[in-house]
């Protein structure tokens, strides 16, 4: 909308002509406000001309003033962003066309350097992370004749993954097949196994119930770390549950030697012992 300013002497007044659009209130107010038409915005300009009426004795007069039409400023927030509770920063992609700049606005968390860089990292408040989404407002600034745009893109949160490896687990030399019980929740529901021992998981270290068979060096050592990691973790940092095996030599039991007794004295002191993992 273009406000006219026109003025007429020595006449009773003036009239608009010239364009296609509309002339509120009317095309006889010298400081009518004009509505272009599609077809005139998008050739960029349309030129009015304000002829005198009223005139007595004398011929109409009449003067033109060109309104140039400017492109709006085009806002665009980038394609929607997932982040994870465990890794929440966000790297914005805004842009402005058209416009000296943006801002960003709409969240209660932290943009950095600051909310007027496009392509700002925006770390969500906790609140934002408990409700699991946040959406940012982007704004045209320094738009000159043109009004503001804005754009907005939203950012999901998705929970941190879950990983459970199972309870600590008691062995014996004599028992070297340990079967495991590992849980993922969140991200893809995988994971996989890792040792800080030397022996290996049946079918394969990406079973969580696989059965970890104890190696000669994992029994010397006698205690080792199993490590569930998760996997596909999409957005969030993988997480890891660690699981102790403990592996016992086998138990030794000595009843010690034979004894004789008399039959009218018994009584037998017994000197049995226990030793190795029982």
């Amino acid at each position: 909308n273009a406000q006219l300013l026109g003025s007429v002497e020595n006449a009773g007044g003036g009239i608009w002509s010239g364009g296609n659009g509309t002339f509120l209130p009317g095309a006889g107010a010298l400081n009518a406000v004009y509505t272009g038409t599609a077809a005139e915005i998008a050739n960029g300009s349309v030129t009015l001309t304000l002829t005198s009426t009223g005139n007595g004795d004398c011929l109409s007069e009449e003067d033109v003033v060109t309104i140039f039409y400017t492109d709006a400023p085009v806002v665009n927030a980038g394609t929607p962003i997932t982040v994870c509770e465990n890794n929440t920063e966000a790297q914005l992609n805004g842009s402005v066309n058209g416009a000296g700049g943006g801002i960003w606005s709409g969240g209660s968390g932290l943009f950095a350097p600051g909310n007027n860089v496009l392509d700002a990292v925006y770390t969500p408040s906790a609140g934002e992370i408990a409700t699991g989404s946040v959406t940012l407002t982007l704004t045209s600034t320094e738009n000159g004749d043109c009004l503001a745009e804005t754009d907005q893109v939203t950012i999901t949160i998705d929970p941190i993954p879950t990983v459970d490896a199972g309870d600590d687990i008691l062995t014996c030399v004599t028992e070297l097949d340990v079967q495991l019980n590992g849980n993922v929740d969140g991200a893809t529901n995988t994971g996989t196994w890792t040792t800080t021992g030397g022996g290996f998981f049946v079918p394969s270290p990406d079973d969580l119930n696989a059965t970890y068979q104890i190696s000669s060096a994992d029994s010397a050592q006698g205690t080792i770390e199993l490590i569930l990691t998760s996997t596909n973790n999409g957005s969030c940092t993988a997480v890891s549950d660690t699981l102790e095996v403990t592996v016992l030599p086998p138990g030794i039991a000595e009843a010690g030697p034979d004894v004789a007794v008399c039959a009218n004295n018994p009584a037998v002191f017994l000197d049995g012992t226990i030793s190795g993992g029982a």
